[in-house]
């Protein structure tokens, strides 16, 4: 019987353009193959076969696990990808609600428990109990309809965030920002999309909140210019 490598649970992956990108979330970590050790690496993941040391190496970070079935490879190319040196803040043109009192409250909540949940338990721990909390409420949520009291918690949700971020004693990074959005969202009985994109040249990854196909508080562009390489 045949034996694949095959990508462990963990280890998102996309191989854009001819390189493999790799994160592995129980480290937290990022890793960029070039174009020849990408096209091992697809190569062992296809055929199967005699086993190149980068992909050795991947097997004993347990990054790559062995399997008897073949893994499918997500390949993206496109021209025009990535979105530059993109520095990300709170920008006003994303943020025209103004949030209650109430709203604030509840974000200033959500924003300390994604610090202290990242800070004490690190990213891995923090992305599974974002799946555990949107699985929870898979029943309870939904997507808003267009112009709907629904649509307009979303902004205010989102400004709140934005808001009360600035008032807090440390700089609030996307991923915080994105996860306390999340999950003030699904508090409010609203479906997000918590994603996770990268681009390869200069290396980027960027985190994001979408609610039915639209970029929360952030860049409209980001689906369109950075491939997402986990989502929850």
């Amino acid at each position: 019987m045949a034996i694949y490598p095959t990508f462990s649970r963990y280890a998102h992956n996309v191989l854009l353009n001819g390189e493999f990108i790799i994160l592995d979330e129980r480290s937290d970590c990022y890793l960029i193959l070039e174009a020849p050790a990408s096209l091992e690496l697809e190569s062992a993941l296809t055929e199967g076969g005699e086993q190149s040391e980068s992909v050795r190496a991947l097997l004993d970070m347990g990054i790559l696990e062995l399997s008897n079935q073949r893994q499918a490879v997500r390949r993206v190319t496109v021209r025009e990808h990535g979105i530059g040196d993109y520095e990300w803040r709170f920008s006003r043109q994303f943020h025209q609600a103004v949030p209650d009192t109430g709203m604030c409250i509840r974000a200033l909540k959500n924003l300390l428990w994604a610090k202290t949940l990242l800070t004490t338990q690190g990213f891995h721990n923090a992305m599974n109990s974002l799946r555990t909390l949107k699985a929870t409420r898979a029943n309870t949520t939904h997507l808003p309809t267009e112009c709907s009291e629904q649509k307009r918690s979303c902004e205010s949700a989102a400004a709140a965030i934005a808001v009360v971020a600035l008032w807090l004693p440390y700089r609030v990074e996307c991923l915080e920002y994105s996860m306390s959005l999340s999950r003030l969202l699904l508090s409010l009985g609203i479906c997000p999309m918590f994603r996770i994109g990268v681009q390869r040249y200069d290396f980027l990854s960027h985190a994001w909140v979408e609610v039915g196909g639209q970029v929360l508080g952030d860049d409209p562009n980001l689906p369109k210019r950075m491939y997402p390489i986990v989502e929850i």
